[in-house]
């Protein structure tokens, strides 16, 4: 069972747009414009016009890591191009309610650059996601993108893909993305060896990796993927942990916060 959620934004998210659909004009309602102004945003996105592609946001418009206005809107759009930079977004269906726009796209390149720590695979990569955009007086203010992370690092050869079923095809992957500002690093990396350290000596670990990507300004984006024999290992795994924390101290709820560390957390079990 493959599970959706978020990633990064504008990370494989894609599409190129319907030349049928009108551009904004003074008939439309607003909900029109906004979705005429996503349409054109995708297709300016798949003709590098990222200078234009960026005018839709707000000055107001912060993203998930604190990043504000146009440069915070296409934040992640060089490091996509980077390490995709054959990327083509299409639209699958595009629709628009009140403030928000909805699009479902897929997103297809080829990964010949390196990508949240990920070294060129030239792999090509297909991966549908879907997009939230908040408007407010014809701006962008918001936009959140849900995309299935455990296809994409399965495409890129970071998991295993089994596609012969089997019973006794168990493991379950652990999987976290951190958002770490710049000056917490140092001590979130030590924090991280510990605790990497302490998990491989637990019963039913397999193996864990870790994919790092820093962005200009210094923040550290990090993934890390623990494989367990099965659920009832990581569970066991956690219940150690915690057992380990409250020996310690250590209260990970309060580092993260005072860090100001962001967390996704996700567990997928292999399909069989």
């Amino acid at each position: 069972m493959i599970t959706r959620l978020s990633l990064c934004a504008l990370l494989l998210t894609g599409t190129t747009a319907n030349t049928s659909l009108k551009k904004p004009n003074i008939t439309m309602d607003s909900a029109q414009q906004h979705k005429a102004i996503i349409i054109q945003f995708y297709e300016q996105l798949n003709h590098r016009q990222l200078e234009q592609a960026a005018l839709p946001a707000a000055e107001d418009y912060t993203n998930n890591q604190g990043g504000r206005g146009p440069a915070g809107f296409m934040a992640q759009v060089p490091q996509v191009l980077q390490a995709f930079p054959d990327a083509q977004w299409t639209l699958l269906s595009v629709a628009a309610e009140g403030d928000k726009v909805f699009v479902r796209q897929q997103m297809r390149g080829t990964h010949k650059g390196f990508f949240q720590g990920i070294a060129p695979t030239y792999k090509t990569v297909v991966n549908e996601g879907t997009g939230i955009y908040t408007f407010k007086n014809g701006k962008i203010i918001h936009h959140e993108v849900l995309t299935d992370r455990l296809g994409f690092l399965q495409q890129l050869g970071v998991l295993p893909v089994d596609i012969t079923p089997s019973a006794t095809r168990n493991e379950v992957y652990f999987i976290d993305k951190f958002i770490v500002p710049a000056q917490a690093a140092a001590e979130f990396s030590e924090r991280m060896r510990y605790n990497r350290a302490f998990i491989r000596q637990l019963e039913g670990f397999i193996t864990d990796h870790v994919y790092r990507q820093q962005e200009d300004n210094g923040t550290l984006s990090v993934i890390t993927v623990a494989t367990w024999k099965n659920q009832s290992s990581l569970d066991n795994a956690k219940t150690k942990v915690q057992e380990e924390y409250k020996r310690m101290g250590f209260q990970p709820e309060a580092f993260y916060q005072r860090l100001g560390i962001q967390l996704e957390r996700a567990v997928y079990q292999a399909d069989n």
